[in-house]
């Protein structure tokens, strides 16, 4: 946690610990502290004097972050953004110790999943545009909008009680001190990928812009739906037809600038704002398949096997904006307005029976076409006082109202029928041609104030010098609305297939055939207790906390506090245009929480901090997860339903970390964690003849682990004696994580017995459901971050290698009903190479980058095992990314 401290109490703060410390410097020691206070000045009257003592006191290396909170916390700032080469906060977070990265989009924490992790940005809830999570994508919030981003990984009061893993404070950048503008290109190749074939359509004209011109609405319904309605779903052929063509390179800009405005010498104004685009395109391929259990051999085998062939173009559009007022140095008031864009344009292809395994001895072709738009806006004020007539009270205070939208409109799906000789027919099967429209829309309301007082003991004093009252309260709303509709397309028996007087099986010329005056065709829409079209969803939290943060000696530090929250959290799913005098709310939880957290930090010896932590924290359901209704992940091909009768897991955190600061920035670190997990959600998989996923809560779980962190720039000109490294700094960062984790399936757990409209509470056995003393869902056991660094300032040049390692973990859980084992995934190590570069030229100053991802192509697989026996779920490769960036700073 950062606390933001006025200038004044960093100076009181290390002026206290100059005068008071019985080891002023590290050669030479004070015996008696009283006489150490008496010999000092007061420290109001000489301010220059205490910066300059700040220099030699016990734990003069330790950063101000680190120095000025009692959590546990990582911080990664513009700095590591650039020497990392990471594009958004999702890729950047990966490089810290104990976080790992799941699908490009979200972070797990100490092992535990994405659920278990809080988003905020500068401070504030947000919500989310992703179908499945309450916690936003972060892949959603390029670097370039960033100042930095705070990860605590220990439980603070001020703090929402949703904490398992850490909490994650996204920092927008904050108005400048003096005038700036800076403007950037880039491009890129993927080897895989640009300038090679891949699958595409062409669909609307502002698709380039991540933005559907209205070409993919649904079309009205009042009419119902009419052979009308169906040729207008269907009429619009650049939205039907599949292609093969050239891939384009990747490529994008970004702009942000700056301004400073002393109005007068009480008054500042200041402004930035930042835009930016991106274009990228990948191709995916591989195999899918699902293991089931022989009963004539008992082996785990394939019952059928899948390629896959995808090409997904992702355009990013974002735009920042900040205004900054600072009235008579000791108020702050700003402005933040934030909108970014995620639009996923997508072909894809998978295929069955083309390496002659079939279950059936069918030979099926599966076409897809999709269209995903993701969007996040949030408005926000603060205000930060400091009033030096009320005993220094400093009040923070926010509000802010966000948006997130997540639009998929126009999904097609169709199967083809793959004769011997090669040749394609569309099937006429139930639901082989069918249309999807869904939307997700999600939108948080927040308001918080926080209060600090610091009461500080004058003259002789040893303990409880300096003590901070906390208080604060918070109102957060989080309200969703999902929609879903489904269509499928009928008739096609009726249609003429490659032998009839077309000749063709392009889908455009076949549904017009269809939706001809008197063609066949006909809609029909999937609207039933299984697939309803829409659920609700809201969370209300009241909380307020109070604490205290106390110099207890002049090495030993505590924070104490506790949290209340009120909250309720409800979900209603529906079928439009269902009687609701029969409707019921199926799924709420509304409880009264104490969350109580208490730290220690010890300054034992110089540059050296112990911290201690304990905290009880909670996390909730996530709507989907409570939503009784049917969603298909397109990236998976897996179907999620949810279980209206989950209920809060609690949480008892234990932490114990110390920490070495050998110089400003370079440091030693070892911690220790252990979690103690009622009731932890997790996702597994159900008998049904496709891949389905749903939820339980297990009755327990137990994780646990330690994670190093080193990061040092090594003296090798001291070691070498070698001219080479006379204006060369060589920087080495590593951290390792290892951890473990442990389900227990002693008791009852309750599911859903009825339909989704209509659930019924029933109880099975967890040892039927889930493998007992498994790992959680997401826990890894190794993670592993190396960057090597060789900088030159003189030179204005930076190169780094990265290496990042996650070792495997479980995706979604097992079927032991039918000895199905969970599917296992192992994202890929990957190796990076960034290059930055600094130079002048036409008056001009400029900043070359080169960056290198996933230098020897590693791939993604998930599979399944079972003794010697292992199916491939799902595998693709991930191939190396060439990208070059040109900066002019003006």
């Amino acid at each position: 946690m950062k606390r933001f401290m006025s200038a004044r109490s960093v100076l009181l703060t290390s002026a206290c610990l100059a005068w008071i410390s019985p080891a002023l410097a590290q050669d030479a020691t004070v015996a008696d502290p009283a006489a150490a206070v008496e010999e000092q000045p007061a420290p109001v009257e000489v301010e220059t004097e205490a910066r300059q003592q700040t220099v030699v006191v016990r734990g003069q290396f330790i950063p101000d972050e680190k120095r000025n909170t009692s959590e546990v916390s990582a911080l990664i700032d513009e700095g590591d953004f650039s020497l990392q080469g990471d594009g958004d906060a999702a890729a950047a977070l990966a490089r810290v110790a104990g976080i790992a990265a799941a699908e490009d989009e979200f972070i797990y924490v100490r092992g535990l999943n994405e659920r278990y992790s809080t988003a905020l940005l500068n401070g504030s809830p947000l919500p989310s545009p992703a179908p499945l999570r309450r916690v936003v994508p972060l892949n959603l919030f390029p670097t370039s909008t960033l100042k930095s981003v705070l990860v605590q990984k220990t439980y603070s009061p001020n703090l929402p009680g949703e904490f398992g893993g850490g909490t994650v404070d996204l920092r927008t950048k904050a108005v400048p001190d003096e005038p700036f503008l800076t403007v950037g290109v880039s491009a890129g190749i993927d080897v895989q990928t640009s300038l090679r074939d891949g699958l595409m359509y062409d669909g609307g004209e502002t698709d380039w812009l991540g933005i559907d011109d209205g070409s993919r609405d649904r079309p009205s319904v009042a009419d119902g739906l009419t052979r009308e309605f169906g040729r207008q779903l269907t009429d619009n052929s650049s939205l039907l037809v599949m292609q093969q063509g050239e891939v384009n390179p990747n490529g994008g800009f970004d702009i942000s600038g700056g301004t400073r405005v002393d109005l007068n010498n009480d008054v500042s104004i200041g402004f930035t704002a930042s835009g930016g685009y991106s274009n990228e395109w990948e191709t995916k391929r591989g195999e899918r398949s699902f293991g089931a259990i022989n009963s004539g051999t008992g082996r785990l085998e394939p019952n059928q096997k899948f390629t896959r062939d995808s090409t997904q173009n992702t355009i990013g559009l974002n735009a920042l904006a900040t205004i900054g007022v600072d009235l008579f140095d000791n108020h702050e008031i700003k402005f933040t307005g934030l909108v970014t864009r995620s639009s996923e344009k997508e072909a894809r292809i998978v295929s069955t029976g083309l390496d002659g395994f079939t279950q059936e001895d069918t030979r099926l072709r599966n076409d897809y076409l999709e269209w995903i738009e993701q969007q996040l806006w949030s408005t926000q004020v603060q205000g930060e006082h400091f009033f030096p007539g009320l005993h220094d009270l400093k009040v923070e205070w926010r509000g802010s109202y966000s948006e997130a939208l997540r639009d998929a409109p126009y999904q097609l799906s169709n199967i083809y029928r793959i004769a011997d000789d090669g040749s394609l027919s569309l099937s006429n099967s139930p639901s082989a041609n069918r249309m999807q429209f869904s939307r997700i829309d999600d939108d948080t309301t927040d308001f918080g104030i926080d209060l600090t007082l610091p009461l500080d003991r004058a003259g002789d004093c040893f303990f409880f010098c300096e003590t901070e009252l906390k208080a604060g309260y918070a109102y957060v709303e989080n309200d969703r609305k999902a929609t879903s509709f489904i269509y499928d397309i009928n008739g096609v028996a009726g249609a003429p297939g490659p032998d009839g007087r077309f000749g063709t099986n392009r889908l455009d010329y076949i549904y017009a055939y269809l939706f001809q005056p008197d063609g066949p065709g006909f809609i029909t829409e999937i609207k039933n207790d299984g697939f309803p079209q829409l659920y609700l969803a809201t969370l209300e939290i009241d909380a307020g906390y109070v604490g205290l943060d106390t110099q207890v000696t002049p090495y030993i530090r505590a924070a104490v506090g506790v949290r209340f929250e009120d909250a309720i959290q409800a979900v209603d799913t529906q079928s439009i245009g269902m009687d609701l005098s029969t409707n019921f709310v199926e799924g709420v939880i509304d409880e009264q929480d104490w969350f109580p957290a208490v730290t220690l930090t010890w300054n034992p010896i110089d540059a050296v901090q112990v911290r201690g932590g304990y905290s009880e924290t909670i996390t909730r359901p996530q709507f989907r997860e409570l939503a009784p209704a049917v969603f298909n992940n397109s990236e998976t091909d897996v179907t999620f339903f949810g279980n209206p009768y989950l209920v809060n897991a609690s949480i008892k955190n234990y932490d114990l970390r110390a920490e070495y600061y050998f110089a400003r920035d370079q440091f030693a670190t070892i911690g220790l964690f252990y979690k103690d997990i009622t009731n932890p959600i997790e996702e597994v998989l159900v008998p049904a003849e496709t891949v389905q996923t749903s939820f339980i809560n297990a009755p327990a779980a137990e994780l646990y682990g330690f994670e190093v962190e080193y990061e040092q720039v090594l003296p090798m000109q001291q070691w070498t004696g070698w001219s080479f490294f006379d204006d060369r700094e060589l920087q080495l960062k590593a951290n390792y994580t290892w951890s473990d984790s442990s389900v227990d399936a002693v008791g009852e757990v309750a599911v859903n017995v009825g339909t989704n409209l209509n659930p019924v509470r029933g109880y099975e056995d967890a040892s039927g459901l889930i493998l007992d003393g498994r790992q959680l869902q997401g826990q890894s056991e190794h993670l592993f971050n190396l960057q090597v660094g060789l900088l030159n300032e003189s030179a204005r040049s930076e190169y780094n290698l990265l290496v990042n390692y996650v070792s495997e973990r479980i995706r979604s859980g097992e079927i032991l009903a039918r000895g199905i084992p969970a599917f296992l995934e192992q994202p890929p190590m990957t190796v990076d190479f960034v290059w930055n570069k600094g130079f002048n030229m036409g008056g001009g100053d400029y900043e070359f980058s080169l960056n290198v991802q996933n230098l020897f192509g590693e791939s993604y697989e998930a599979y399944q095992e079972s003794g010697p026996d292992k199916v491939f779920v799902d595998t693709y490769k991930q191939d190396t990314v060439f990208s070059i960036g040109l900066k002019r700073r003006f």
